[in-house]
């Protein structure tokens, strides 16, 4: 009644503890008595709104978004009471999109984890342990197919531990975990960003995290951050700030133990090396990240699980096209799909394949650069990454002179069919 009264939706009259009380079925009443269609002076939603919201803003599932979560778990649940606890966790931590990660929750892991989200059972280990699996298993998600169904599950994990270090008292190791947690979880989410080619909405959660680890003082997890922010200025072509990541990271990573963690600042040190015109330089370091990743993970933090000698040749080979020198970037790239295993991280392995598709194309290797590229493609309708489409369509414009021959021509039906689009591509009728 208050909502109609007031032409709003009752879901945002009632707080996130107070809608976490009622049960599941009441939950969904909740979400569909919204009435702001009723307010005449409400403006009217647009893109260009849409576009400015960020990802954290909806944390909060609309009705229709709840409808589907309902239909969703009552599909495969059969459980009533295993089905509401879905539901109230799915709703706190992403939607419909968080069902595959809560379902590698144990019993017990789901009634505790639903506890403090609900603020009747305190944080202790378990949660904390609970929350650092859900973040590594996400990981292996976006591994699979790539980031575009991950975001609103991410945010809403990483949303669920910034309230939980706000509201709770718990005891020193356990903060600094959960701290941990929520640094990792602002890389991800920012990496996801990155993934998407949204590079705004990459730096405000890497910079979260990276307050966060300097709260933590942890050297491995400071030095990651400026990675990752460096990473995103290589992409942007922002020299000046490539190069402040790269030496702030080197100071934290002096201080780290991780092998693995000075591969990855010496693949960034090349980049910067190379952009100020050291050659010798940069192929050093570049040697040295290489030798590094295939360090053992033993004691490897588990968010370096994907460090490898393939994933730091393909950053080489990225690095010589946007250099212009296409052998090195051929041979880079080699290095990188013959390291691969036999069942590669697509977007590692489509990368590569686009890079080494670019490097052709400047030789004027016009068949082998629309194979790669045709190869390139079809990983796409397994993966959603931006960065690998981008890439795709950046291979292919610099086969443009080669548009007429029948190499090109059977690439183009491949990526029309992947719905793949490229600079100077015809435009339909």
């Amino acid at each position: 009644m208050l909502a109609k009264i007031y032409q709003t939706a009752a879901r945002s009259l009632v707080s996130d503890e107070v809608a976490g009380s009622y049960s599941a079925a009441d939950r969904v009443l909740i979400c569909d008595a919204d009435f702001r269609d009723l307010d005449s002076n409400r403006p009217p939603v647009t893109m260009k709104v849409s576009a400015g919201v960020k990802p954290a803003d909806l944390s909060l599932l609309d009705a229709s978004a709840c409808v589907r979560l309902l239909h969703a778990i009552g599909v495969e649940e059969a459980d009533m009471k295993r089905r509401e606890l879905l539901f109230e966790l799915a709703l706190v931590l992403g939607g419909t999109r968080a069902l595959d990660l809560l379902r590698t929750l144990t019993s017990e892991e789901e009634e505790r984890l639903a506890g403090v989200l609900r603020s009747t059972w305190r944080v202790d280990e378990t949660v904390v342990r609970t929350f650092e699996k859900l973040t590594m298993h996400a990981r292996q998600a976006d591994d699979k197919s790539g980031p575009a169904a991950l975001v609103p599950v991410v945010n809403g994990h990483r949303s669920a531990v910034r309230r939980l270090l706000a509201r709770e008292s718990m005891s020193a190791s356990l903060h600094d975990r959960l701290l941990a947690t929520y640094a990792s979880l602002s890389q991800f989410a920012g990496f996801l960003a990155y993934d998407l080619c949204d590079y705004a909405a990459a730096e405000q959660p890497l910079n979260d995290g990276l307050r966060a680890a300097h709260d933590l003082g942890d050297p491995m997890l400071i030095g990651y951050l400026h990675y990752w922010l460096g990473r995103v200025a290589i992409d942007q072509r922002r020299a000046s700030a490539v190069s402040d990541h790269t030496h702030a990271a080197q100071v934290w990573v002096a201080r780290s133990p991780s092998k693995l963690m000075k591969s990855i600042h010496d693949s960034m040190l090349s980049v910067a090396y190379a952009l100020d015109g050291d050659v010798a330089a940069s192929a050093r370091t570049h040697d040295s990240a290489v030798a590094l990743a295939g360090s053992r993970k033993d004691n490897e933090p588990a968010f370096l699980y994907w460090v490898s000698p393939s994933s730091v040749e393909t950053r080489r080979a990225s690095l010589m096209v946007w250099l212009n020198q296409p052998q090195p970037a051929m041979v880079a790239a080699e290095r990188c799909l013959a390291g691969i295993g036999p069942q590669p991280r697509k977007r590692l392995r489509g990368g590569a394949l686009a890079r080494y598709a670019c490097a052709l194309a400047m030789a004027k290797e016009v068949p082998e650069a629309a194979a790669k590229l045709t190869e390139a493609a079809d990983l796409t309708r397994q993966h959603s990454s931006a960065r690998l489409t981008d890439e795709i369509s950046q291979a292919r414009a610099r086969l443009e002179p080669w548009a007429d021959t029948s190499y090109v021509r059977q690439l183009d039906d491949t990526l029309r069919s992947c719905r793949l689009t490229w600079a100077g591509q015809a435009r339909e009728a």
